[in-house]
């Protein structure tokens, strides 16, 4: 494997000052907010079947990108944010396994902000290998856990081991997971050197698998049978906490000059009480139930409030974007995949942003309101997402030039990619496109598939039901 080489940064007068220890030039603090598998209809802002009484207020705040594309799983989204490039490049396209990591050497949105001064934290979930840990990728410190998943209340992992740590001690801590990445953040935000800007990840494992939750939550859902109580109070508290936080920056007059950004790494995988709705497919599938995530962005005097933007945008272009907001710029290098734009992003405007993909073991490319998606064995299918956001009708039949247009720019994309490996499907059957889903997580119309975020049985492209890892 090709090792990228560091990128060079470039830092003007402020960070000079900053090394003989004059007063630093002020940058905006940076504060990520990352949900786990949480999806589309899931939050009170898309009008969902939740109560989010805090993201709702943030959405309020805040601009939303309603097109934003993140990853069908947990590892290649974590792993665009990190980076700014299509993970593929890394051999990323799935769920990474212990042994598999982010290669030595690549540039990293921490690392970079670091080198410009930044104190930098992850707090929750790393999920990118066991063996080239956060702090070997841009990250001061680290509290949480390295794996896919743990158990919310005793933090062990599938296996029965404790997977909870601070800066590579292991913690045998008491607690509900969501809560304690809640109270570590609020104690660095409380404690931090005013003379450095932060950067700060808050990776919450909820709400993914295996639900669990305090019981005075659950008993507030008595009304629910018990998987949806379950999901809804760990929806709760996962809102709770992101309240608890926004409020710890206005009381430590930070609110000003700190970008938010929240975002989810996936769509519901339709265990519980998930949903994606009016969006189809789900986790695993890179139709838009399964890629298109609730994402909102604040920064007071910058962004602006309550407005919501349909600028396509994708989870690669957060390393670029937030770098160019933060005023650091970036020499030399890796080309990344992601584009800079934070100025259509502040000033409201939705330009053409050029086309992109979202290259996991199924690709999706966006060319305007265009969307091809490819299977790994070939098949095709074309949507027209301003006009079909729920994609209803596949075009690829009435469309054939654009359809073929689009082929050739992804195929262009795709040359530099490592190959996938072809995932198996199911025989053909049902009537109309798969990968609609019509379990929980499934949301949008279709015939085809039956289980979460499931499809792929009926004669379009579809992805196959797999494991929630």
């Amino acid at each position: 494997m090709k090792i990228l080489p560091i990128l060079s940064i470039t830092v003007g007068a402020a960070f000079t000052a900053l090394c003989s220890g004059q007063q630093p030039q002020e940058k905006p603090n940076i504060l990520i907010l990352l949900a786990d598998d949480l999806g589309w209809g899931d939050v009170g802002f898309h009008k969902g079947h939740l109560t989010t009484p805090h993201l709702d207020r943030l959405a309020k705040e805040s601009v939303e990108m309603q097109r934003f594309y993140a990853y069908p799983v947990c590892s290649p989204a974590r792993a665009g944010l990190l980076t700014g490039q299509m993970p593929r490049r890394f051999g990323i396209a799935d769920v990474v396994g212990p042994q598999q990591n982010l290669p030595a050497g690549v540039t990293t949105l921490p690392g970079t902000l670091h080198a410009a001064g930044y104190q930098t934290s992850l707090i929750g979930k790393w999920h990118l290998g066991q063996t080239r840990t956060p702090q070997m990728n841009g990250f001061d410190h680290f509290y949480g856990f390295l794996g896919p998943q743990i158990d919310y209340m005793t933090h062990t992992n599938q296996r029965g081991n404790i997977d909870w740590q601070r800066d590579g001690k292991t913690l045998d801590e008491k607690g509900y997971s969501t809560f304690l990445l809640a109270d570590e953040t609020i104690r660095q935000l409380k404690q931090h050197d005013p003379q450095h800007p932060f950067f700060i990840e808050v990776a919450f494992n909820a709400v993914h698998f295996p639900y669990s939750a305090p019981a005075e939550l659950i008993d507030k859902y008595k009304n629910l049978a018990t998987a949806h109580a379950t999901y809804a109070a760990i929806t709760e508290a996962l809102d709770t906490s992101v309240g608890r936080i926004l409020t710890t920056l206005d009381e430590s007059d930070l609110r000003k000059n700190t970008i938010v950004l929240f975002f989810s790494d996936n769509g519901s995988g339709g265990r519980g009480y998930g949903s994606n709705a009016p969006l189809r497919g789900g986790k695993s599938t890179v139709f838009e139930g399964g890629i298109r995530m609730p994402c909102l962005i604040r920064w007071p005097g910058q962004t602006k409030p309550g407005t919501t933007s349909q600028l396509p945008i994708s989870v690669h272009d957060l390393f670029p974007t937030l770098i160019g907001a933060a005023g650091v710029p970036l020499t030399g290098g890796p080309k990344l995949d992601g584009k800079n734009l934070w100025e259509p992003i502040r000033d409201g405007q939705v330009i053409d942003r050029g086309v992109f993909a979202i290259a996991a073991i199924d690709s999706a490319l966006f060319d305007g309101d265009w969307k091809l998606i490819e299977t790994s064995d070939g098949k095709q299918a074309l949507y027209q997402i301003s006009k079909d956001p729920a994609e209803t009708t596949d075009l690829l039949a009435n469309e054939p030039e654009t359809a073929k247009r689009l082929a050739a720019k992804l195929a262009e994309l795709k040359k530099d990619l490592p190959a996938v490996q072809t995932r198996p499907r199911p025989g053909a059957g049902g009537g109309g496109p798969g990968g609609a889903g019509r379990g929980p997580g499934g949301g949008g119309p279709g015939s085809a598939g039956r289980g979460p975020g499931s499809g792929g049985t009926g004669e379009g492209p579809g992805t196959p039901p797999r494991r929630n890892p």
